[in-house]
């Protein structure tokens, strides 16, 4: 199955996080959310975000041009689901 695509582009910490959470609702266990964003703040706000609520990240990757590409995996169970 394709990663959900979510481009949060333009928005600043603590909007990108809070965007990914309400898109993860949408999706089942085992499925991808990509995240996309130029805020530099998502390379540690990100990961936490994912741990805390019981995702996985799967990648994060900085992109040329300070876009910061990050893809995570939705958990079983946790906060946030």
């Amino acid at each position: 199955m394709p990663a959900r695509a979510l481009d949060v582009t333009g928005t600043l910490c603590p909007v990108p996080v809070l965007l990914a959470r309400r898109a993860m609702r949408a999706l089942g266990p085992g499925d991808l959310l990509e995240v996309v964003g130029d805020d530099p703040a998502m390379v540690v706000d990100v990961p936490v975000w994912a741990e805390k609520d019981g995702h996985r990240l799967v990648e994060l990757a900085k992109e040329p041009g300070g876009r910061v590409r990050c893809l995570v995996e939705k958990g079983r169970g946790g906060p946030g689901l």
